[in-house]
């Protein structure tokens, strides 16, 4: 099930998400995986839905958590 992120919430190594409302580069409906963590960032690589795989490495975007819930809408995939 999706749940929406706010900016109090944090994403953990390995979550996956999808943007709403997103920039060009981060398009509404692809999915992404978290691939590193910090306390004020988070950095997500595109997954293709295809092979359901990481693309390569130079794709990775960072996102801050000050973004999310002002400029971003995201959701993560909870499997519960």
């Amino acid at each position: 099930m999706w749940k929406s992120l706010t900016n109090s919430n944090r994403v953990y190594q390995g979550d996956r998400i999808r943007f709403n409302n997103a920039p060009r580069e981060l398009s509404t409906g692809n999915l992404f995986q978290v691939v590193r963590t910090d306390e004020h960032y988070f950095e997500v690589c595109p997954i293709t839905q295809e092979a359901d795989t990481l693309l390569d490495l130079f794709t990775r975007k960072i996102v801050r958590y000050f973004d999310v819930g002002y400029h971003l809408q995201i959701d993560v995939w909870n499997e519960e």
